[in-house]
């Protein structure tokens, strides 16, 4: 719901891009608000005359209920206490989500989600829409917060976390989800709530059409029976059939893809079903993705020392690791896995491994503990090591990659153990394949 006309104090919880946004905002359409900065941490670069609250004073002045509204960044929890105990005094939360929403009423809307893929599936869709000569703006998790931003006149594709869906109170006109696999559950509460917030998006069964993954085991339990529902990956819709993308029984031609793996042409078969529902046309025969760029950090492919490297940093699942080794399947593969530990399931990475094996595997913590018990007391095709860091676990993977073979850094967990994200993780990956120290 919007701001409410009465509300006469507001803070903006967090003060990275999105915070900044919500700042700025409110200053321009609400001068009568009193605004207050509010961060667990330090805050640089406050606006001139900007109160701040840093710390415990922030916390305490949520728990007193000094605010009428708080504006929150994405990545602070809504399941802190400091939320329940401010809703008790009868504050109200919202984001710049919704703040975008409430300003753009009118703005036809796709949201794209999904543990994994949803990057690539959000890209895809404001490629097909632009190829289609529409006018479409993208918008959210790509690093452009909403708020500030006006929505393009045919369409606004946004792509959406579980953080920025878990207060999210709109209906977008199409909803997409690749896939629901266990992941951020501290951040939620558990693997429960987390599924709860990814599906937010679908609220409103009138007004969202919902374009969902019929080989995805989690949609299928919940959503099998929701109306205003298109599937893809389906005989009859598009799906995936070996290292092609079909329509019904008819092949798509695909023109100029850097996509690689199975699971990006799911990602385009999500795309396609979209597009298509906003009124792309010729899909089922051609698609083509002549300019669109692979994501960094995505099965990112680079030479170092004459020998090939990927960087695939962001797969922090094991599923999204699953998908990394298959696009690779027919290639000797050093493969480097491990971080932190949000209690993922390694089981079938692991059967996977047995059926169709890499040619060494190299362990980082934590996870890679797990991984290494798990995977003991057995006879393996392939020589199991483990490392403390990123740099000796890459000097491992040099001494035992053939010259044919590829050295992947595919995680299937979070960076937080040496990082403090996926990106400054597939950064020094890249600098230590190259030789750096």
């Amino acid at each position: 719901m919007p701001i409410s006309p009465a509300a006469e104090r507001a803070a903006i919880w967090g003060f990275g891009r999105e915070g900044r946004a919500a700042y700025a905002h409110l200053a321009q359409t609400r001068p009568d608000l009193a605004l207050t900065i509010l961060d667990d941490a330090s805050v640089r670069d406050a606006p001139a005359g900007a109160v701040v609250l840093c710390g415990e004073d922030g916390l305490k002045a949520l728990r007193d209920g000094r605010f009428d509204v708080v504006v929150k960044s994405p990545g602070i929890s809504l399941y802190r206490p400091e939320v329940d105990e401010a809703r008790r005094r009868g504050t109200q939360f919202t984001s710049v989500t919704n703040l975008w929403f409430d300003e753009y009423p009118a703005a036809r809307t796709i949201v794209v989600t999904g543990t994994k893929g949803k990057s690539t599936t959000s890209r895809l869709i404001h490629h097909l829409l632009e190829k289609a000569g529409m006018d479409v703006r993208l918008l959210g998790n790509v690093g452009i917060a909403a708020l500030g931003e006006t929505p393009g006149r045919d369409w606004t594709v946004l792509e959406l976390s579980s953080y920025q869906l878990a207060d999210f109170a709109h209906a977008p006109d199409i909803a997409v989800v690749t896939n629901l696999y266990p992941e951020h559950a501290p951040w939620h509460g558990g693997v429960e709530p987390y599924y709860r917030d990814k599906l937010r998006a679908l609220t409103d069964e009138k007004r969202t059409l919902a374009v969902l993954n019929a080989q995805d085991r989690e949609l299928q339990s919940r959503l099998a029976h929701r109306p205003n529902a298109l599937w893809y990956e389906t005989r009859d819709s598009y799906h995936v059939r070996g290292d092609a993308l079909f329509f019904g029984e008819a092949q798509v031609e695909i023109v100029n893809s850097p996509l690689r793996g199975a699971h990006n042409l799911a990602n385009l078969a999500a795309a396609c079903l979209a597009a298509e529902r906003a009124g792309v046309q010729g899909l089922h025969r051609r698609v083509d993705l002549t300019g669109f760029a692979q994501l960094s950090h995505r099965l990112e492919e680079f030479s170092a020392r004459g020998i090939t490297c990927v960087d695939d940093s962001i797969s922090t699942v094991p599923q999204a690791t699953l998908a990394a080794l298959a696009a690779y399947r027919d290639r000797r593969i050093v493969l480097i896995a491990g971080g932190s530990d949000r209690g993922q399931d390694y089981a079938e990475l692991v059967a996977t491994l047995a059926a169709h094996p890499v040619h060494a595997l190299i362990l980082l913590p934590v996870t890679g503990a797990r991984m290494f018990a798990a995977m003991s007391g057995q006879t393996w095709p392939f020589e199991i090591l483990r490392a403390e860091k990123l740099a000796e676990a890459v000097e491992l993977a040099w001494s035992r990659t053939p010259q044919d073979g590829v050295v992947m850094l595919s995680p299937a967990a979070p960076s937080f153990e040496e990082f403090r994200n996926f990106e400054e993780r597939g950064r020094r990956f890249k600098e230590l394949c190259a030789g750096g120290r």
